[in-house]
């Protein structure tokens, strides 16, 4: 059974996407401030990433080797434990997002993040032993995922349709800031032969939990969240803090609506716990928990993971004549690149960029693994090779990365949003953990020595990935989270949800279980009753 929609209520994703994006200035404010958060991410590998090539590094956790560029080896065991190890804290962190945000909110949880983040950093700058350096990647991980994870679902909770790829890719182009910061401070230090070549790149990663600290008193409440606490008039009092006192006052009255309806309609079916993660892979959200875990893992199978980690010390093995500079590079073209994705994101869909992204990343992948095949060792292969991860991490950060966020936070329900986006965003991280923990067997002179041979591989996972997208992932480009929940409850297939139509009528429900209750951009209320089949 189904109700059909009133057209009392205007339809709030077309009236937002009549208002320009001058009337949500306070709104991009606010998730500009709110996404420096991810700057640590950017610090933090780039940071480590340089700190393998770096002598006064390698004196201490290394070991002697004429044979290497800077005199000095490091086993590929310990090479794995300090990158994968903070991918492992990321999964941690990010399996924690539902427990943290429904006691503390998403703008608290940043304080918790901020804690793990100091903690961690005093031990990677005071300890000489490997098994606390492990430790604190760890415990970087776990405040590197609080801050990702709460950093995406606030953008896309408080983004307007219309603005919200745009917004959430804020998170790339903040992560983009931080490594580029970290490779300048890195090739500042490189020449020291101390302790403090790394140490003081270290002293730079205190900055970012030190503000995270303190913003969350001068930044608003998702209003979805305090919605879902019932907590009505604090929320009202949030969007028009958000939105500013110039904002139409009848669209600030209709989101409230559209948000209040939809969140009271599903009250009744929110479970926590194991309860949600049964909920998750239940026939209403089984599709939208394995499309969130789908975009979580594109990261990693676009072999990011591969490049963020080993940049610096790739182009060592590679036969760049200047790593760090090459670092430098590479890292600033990608923040040119995560800016322009900013402008990209809001006029251009998804499924286009990503499958754009992928087919032009396995090309590059495939340049790279070639050429060294041919000509091995060379100068000009690596400079070649070096320019392929140029143009790769601008793609990235432009493309592939900001567009894999925003899939992941737009996708799941509202009722089960931090539940399903963490553990979208922890399948996600677990791949990183899987690819880095992985790639230093292939490079590492010490290991299997295959260089950037490994460039085949990634060509093979990017292709794939292209391919997945083009038949599974529905369009999501200018549609209000609303809309998304009704076109995901009605079972709209992927390739019909560009042209799809809403109406706030939700056709299907859960077998022997009280179905939902959808209101839609539309205002529209659609009812099912409790009933043991699936008759419609």
């Amino acid at each position: 059974m189904a109700v059909a929609a009133s057209d009392t209520t205007p339809n709030l994703a077309t009236r937002e996407n009549l208002t320009t994006w001058h009337r949500y200035i306070r709104t991009i404010i606010f998730c500009a401030i709110v996404s420096t958060a991810t700057l640590q991410y950017g610090l933090d590998i780039s940071i480590i990433n340089a700190a393998q090539a770096l002598k006064g590094f390698l004196k201490v956790f290394g070991h002697p080797n004429p044979k290497a560029p800077q005199g000095y080896g490091i086993a590929p065991s310990f090479q794995q434990s300090i990158t994968s190890l903070m991918n492992v804290g990321v999964i941690v962190g990010s399996f924690s997002l539902d427990f943290f945000s429904q006691h503390l909110g998403r703008r608290r949880c940043f304080i918790v993040g901020s804690l793990a983040g100091i903690g961690a950093n005093l031990i990677l700058i005071l300890a000489t032993n490997k098994s606390a350096i492990i430790f604190a990647r760890f415990l970087f991980g776990v405040s590197n995922g609080l801050y990702i994870g709460f950093t995406s679902i606030y953008i896309s909770e408080a983004s307007p349709s219309h603005l919200r790829g745009s917004l959430v890719t804020f998170v790339q182009v903040s992560v983009c800031i931080g490594t580029v910061i970290g490779a300048v401070v890195n090739n500042a230090t490189k020449h020291f032969e101390s302790r403090l070549s790394y140490q003081i790149p270290l002293f730079t990663l205190f900055v970012i939990p030190v503000f995270c600290m303190i913003m969350p008193f001068f930044i608003p409440e998702s209003p979805r969240w305090l919605l879902l606490k019932g907590r009505r008039e604090e929320a009202r009092t949030h969007l028009y803090r958000m939105r500013g006192s110039s904002f139409p006052a009848e669209l600030i009255d209709a989101e409230m609506v559209a948000i209040e309806e939809a969140i009271e309609a599903e009250k009744e079916n929110t479970i926590r716990g194991w309860g949600a993660l049964r909920l998750m892979f239940s026939d209403a959200e089984r599709r939208r928990t394995l499309l969130t875990i789908a975009s979580g893992t594109m990261h990693g199978a676009s072999g990011f993971p591969f490049i963020s980690s080993y940049k610096t010390y790739f182009f060592q093995i590679a036969g760049s004549q200047r790593p760090f500079v090459d670092s430098i590079i590479v890292t600033t073209v990608s923040l040119i690149g995560a800016v322009s994705g900013v402008f990209l994101n809001r006029f251009v869909g998804r499924r286009p960029l990503l499958i754009f992204g992928f087919s032009v990343q396995a090309i590059l992948m495939l340049v790279i693994g070639v050429v060294w095949t041919v000509s091995p060792g060379t100068i000009t292969t690596g400079k070649v090779i070096v320019a392929m991860v140029i143009i790769f991490q601008c793609l990235y950060a432009c493309i592939v990365g900001p567009v894999s966020w925003v899939v992941a936070s737009e996708v799941p329900s509202t009722r089960l949003r931090a539940t399903t986006f963490g553990l979208g965003n922890g399948v996600g991280f677990l791949a990183y953990f899987l690819i880095a923990f992985t790639t230093p067997y292939f490079i590492n002179p010490e290991a299997l020595n295959i260089g950037p041979k490994v460039g085949y591989i990634w060509l093979g996972s990017n292709l794939i990935t292209a391919t997945f997208i083009f038949f599974f992932l529905p369009e999501t480009h200018r549609r209000s989270l609303e809309n998304i929940d009704e076109m995901f409850y009605n079972k709209v297939p992927a390739r019909k949800f560009k042209s799809y139509q809403c109406t706030g009528v939700v056709q299907v429900a859960e077998e022997g279980e009280k179905s939902l209750t959808i209101e839609s951009d539309s205002g529209a209320t659609s009812q099912h009753q409790e009933r043991p089949s699936r008759e419609t």
